[in-house]
């Protein structure tokens, strides 16, 4: 048995690290024939502007290397002086600033011309002197930018980005002959005193790491000055832990570098590297940095330390971590159980109480030894019941299984999940069907569900199944959706129930914006397919909030799918769809604990009231000791799922019975009374509303209200009895004339509270001459909080950057312009906008309907209030 202590080098990170003579094999480029010929043709192609460039009288020193620059650029295959190729090499380089793809390739033009035109000691003399070169851009004395070369400060490292162009000469340099490489350490050593400047000598040093005296030396020299790339490039120059703390000290971790400065780190120092890896594993988790997460979460799983397990295990919920963590606990399966199960006994949470049990059902020898006791509790299964006999099975449980059956996913472990408890009997599946079954649910799509399905369905409780299914879902978000694991909605497709709906939901909102949209718009078909008031309920509100286009777009698609289905226009089925929470015919629903039972109706305000033996409570007491322990739960649990719908449900419909008045919409008076008025919940609603009576041409011929009985009253509070043709709406106050007071006069005698502004909604009007004109000046130049106008996108409104419009009706467009322009709420959006003008397309605004011109005058003066 082997040590989880022992630190181990994979072989793939020395491949990875940068080259380093005598340490690892990596090998350098192979060098193409006829590169300077290559060369030549780049730069004829960058020749204009760099010889530009050349024009300009250079800084300092640089003359004569101006000069011969010049020169080079016409002819790369001629002598020229280090000097005056770095100084090419630098203006083409800086050409190309912005060009990444262009920059890589004429940086292997250039290497590869120099090595196999001038060879390897001209070649590295040239990249020292290209680190000491600056190229400035600065405006002329004729106005024009031009670029201008500096010679670096004696004591600045002068390095902004990676130098590449050091990093293949070092590749090339450690697989060269011993002679010539011998001659490129002693002109670097040459370089190191002449110039000796900073920048030239941590180049040096970079280019022959296996020279570790001059690293001594550059890691103890003081005075180093802030932390620059050419001093973190000396990373991948370390051997030994003493120059790695020296240089931590120095420069600090490397940042923004590539990966391979960490992997030569790791192959030449070893595990004293680790602490500043995971330190820099933190912050790339704490900033969502993709790719520095896998690449040091790949190095965390093989390092033999508690802390870099721990530095996972607190990242967990990253699935790019949790795959490297799924690895280290394979590679350490005795400190995973120990951490683990520390962790799980500290803190509970699902996902990692769900990874300690994976990991004992994978290594079950280890519990004893290695789980802290303070967690075996968690380990514990719930009180099984008896298995089934085979008897009671259905066939496809019990025949011979297909030879091509899919297993069930690392992530599942079958006997983590609930049991699958039959109808009628306390008898379960045994482990062995509920996995078959399992692979039934694998093995089915949307066209072609597994027959074995409907036997399992018919023979098990539909609970169970639904709360079967439910914990593979549970499972699969734990595991960070494989995505090849679809299949899992399609489950919760099959066996779903008013639950499942609930649950679902709130994924399906939270996806579209944690890049699953697409797993989003499968949710909504989940919804669909499991039916019901519930699932019905959130899809057509999904369907008229989400922010979110794709699933806005297929939950309005759905809606109509069923609505057609069934024979329905929108609205009647958004009445239809309106869940009855649970609530009898009167409004009420009876909890019970056992002992205690409890009557939940709804308030004025249309919130829970709860009371119990005739006296009101403040709130839905938890469950006791004295309670039923299998009732109780079940009661409370109920009732809070009851609250949070009871909410969601009344917001919604308030807003729809609003627009209904607004946009006059009308029932026949037998749907009021079904969908309406006898519906526990829309009922409270409509008694506190009064109604209108429409004859065909729209003209109002009464109004009532609908009495706490279900019955109707007029405004003389006597009963009324409506034809079965009779269309009715929610009254607007110009709908009701000179009883507009009566009716307010009714409701307060009778103490009515009304859920939105009925009876006392302002009435506007518009004036003569904004009536006969297309414009509204009344309201330019007013401010507008930004965050406003996202709000009207409920009441109908659609938003551009400089303008907000409604059509009311086939021909007319109400557009309100504004500045300085809507940004789709993203950070630099202006806080305010400017109203720059209201005007109505394809008419005068006299000519919208009184009702439509009250309401828009309406919006527009709350919006610029």
């Amino acid at each position: 048995m082997t040590t989880e202590d022992e630190w181990s080098v994979p072989a793939q990170w020395c491949a990875k690290a940068e080259p380093f003579r005598g340490r690892n094999t990596v090998r350098a480029r192979e060098i193409p024939a006829g590169a300077t010929a290559k060369l030549a043709a780049v730069l004829a192609r960058y020749r204009p502007r760099v010889w530009d460039w050349l024009e300009v009288p250079p800084q300092g020193e640089f003359g004569a290397a101006v000069a011969a620059a010049k020169g080079y650029i016409q002819a790369p295959d001629a002598p020229v002086t280090p000097l005056a190729a770095a100084v090419v090499w630098a203006l083409a380089d800086y050409d190309l600033r912005h060009r990444e793809d262009e920059r890589t390739h004429m940086r292997e033009c250039f290497l590869d011309s120099w090595i196999q035109r001038h060879g390897p000691v001209f070649t590295a003399e040239t990249v020292v002197w290209s680190r000491g070169i600056v190229v400035d851009r600065r405006r002329s004395g004729e106005g024009w930018l031009a670029a201008v070369l500096e010679l670096a400060a004696p004591d600045d490292p002068n390095l902004i980005g990676f130098d590449y162009l050091a990093q293949s000469l070092r590749a090339h340099l450690a697989d060269i002959p011993d002679d010539e490489y011998q001659a490129v350490v002693q002109r670097l050593s040459e370089l190191r005193a002449d110039p000796g400047t900073v920048w030239a000598r941590l180049a040096c040093t970079y280019l022959v790491p296996d020279q570790q005296d001059w690293l001594e030396v550059d890691l103890a020299a003081d005075g180093q000055g802030p932390r620059s790339r050419a001093r973190t490039m000396l990373s991948s120059c370390l051997t030994t832990e003493n120059q790695l703390h020296r240089f931590l000290e120095v420069t600090g971790p490397p940042v923004y570098s590539p990966d391979s400065q960490r992997y030569s780190m790791l192959t030449q120092v070893g595990p004293a590297v680790l602490p500043m890896i995971t330190q820099q594993f933190d912050w790339s988790a704490g900033n969502n940095w993709t790719e520095d997460i896998k690449m040091l979460s790949g190095v965390l799983s093989h390092a033999p330390t508690d802390a870099a397990y721990q530095a996972l295990l607190n990242r967990i919920d990253n699935k790019h971590v949790a795959a490297a963590l799924d690895k280290a606990s394979a590679r350490y399966p005795r400190r995973a159980m120990r951490l683990l199960s520390r962790q799980a006994a500290e803190l509970a949470t699902p996902l990692v109480v769900r990874t300690l049990r994976l990991h004992t059902a994978a290594y079950p020898d280890l519990v004893t030894e290695y789980a802290v006791a303070e967690a075996l509790p968690l380990l514990e299964s719930t009180k099984r019941l008896p298995d089934a006999d085979a008897a009671a099975l259905p066939p496809a449980l019990t025949g011979e299984p297909p030879k091509k059956t899919p297993k069930p996913p690392k992530w599942l472990v079958p006997n983590l999940l609930p049991q699958l408890r039959l109808r009628a009997a306390d008898t379960v599946l045994p482990e062995t069907a509920a996995t078959r079954f399992i692979t039934m649910l694998i093995a089915s799509g949307s066209d072609n569900d597994h027959p074995g399905i409907d036997e399992v369905s018919a023979v098990v409780e539909p609970a169970a199944l639904a709360e079967f299914t439910w914990a593979i879902f549970d499972a699969w978000q734990l595991a960070a959706y494989p995505a090849k694991n679809g299949w899992v909605l399609h489950a919760l497709a099959l066996t779903g129930n008013d639950d499942t709906a609930r649950r679902l939901v709130p994924y399906i909102n939270a996806w579209p914006g944690k890049s699953g949209s697409a797993r989003a718009v499968e949710g909504l078909r989940v919804l669909a397919a499991i039916g019901g008031e519930i699932a019905l309920m959130h899809l057509h509100a999904i369907a008229g909030k989400t922010k979110y286009d794709s699933l806005r777009t297929e939950a309005e698609k759905q809606v109509a799918a069923i609505a057609e289905r069934l024979g329905l226009g929108e609205e009647e089925l958004a009445d239809r769809v309106v869940p009855h929470l649970g609530l009898s015919a009167d409004s009420t629903l009876r909890l019970n604990y056992g002992p205690r039972e409890f009557e939940v109706g709804l308030d004025h305000e249309l919130r829970p009231s709860i009371s119990a033996g005739g006296r009101s409570l403040r709130s839905m007491p938890k469950p006791a000791a004295a309670d039923d322990p299998e009732l109780a739960p079940v009661a409370y649990q109920s009732f809070r799922d009851f609250a949070k719908e009871l909410k969601a449900v009344t917001t919604d419909q308030l807003r729809r019975f609003e627009a209904a008045m607004v946009d006059g919409r009308r029932w026949r008076a037998p749907a009021q009374r079904t969908m309406i008025i006898e519906h526990p919940v829309l009922g409270q609603l409509a008694r506190r509303l009064v109604w209108a009576i429409f004859a065909t041409d729209g003209t109002v011929t009464g109004s009532f209200r609908v009495d706490q009985d279900g019955t109707l009253a007029d405004i003389d509070d006597e009963r009324l009895e409506l034809p079965a043709d009779a269309h009715v709406g929610i009254a607007h106050p110009l709908h009701l004339g000179d009883d507009l007071e009566r009716w307010r006069e009714v409701f307060t005698d009778y103490e009515l509270l009304q859920p939105f502004e009925q009876l006392e909604r302002p009435v506007y009007r518009f004036t003569p001459q904004e009536a006969a004109s297309n414009e509204l000046p009344r309201f330019v130049d007013r401010r507008v909080p930004t965050g406003k106008l996202y709000g009207l996108r409920q009441r109908g409104w659609e938003l551009g950057y400089s303008a907000l419009s409604r059509r009311f009706g086939v021909n007319r467009q109400v557009i309100v312009s504004v500045s300085p322009g809507i940004q789709g709420g993203y950070s630099y959006e202006a806080e305010e906008q400017v109203i720059v003008s209201v005007q109505c397309g394809g008419g005068e605004f006299g000519e919208l309907d009184a009702l439509t011109a009250s309401e828009l005058l309406r919006q527009l003066e709350r919006l610029a209030a």
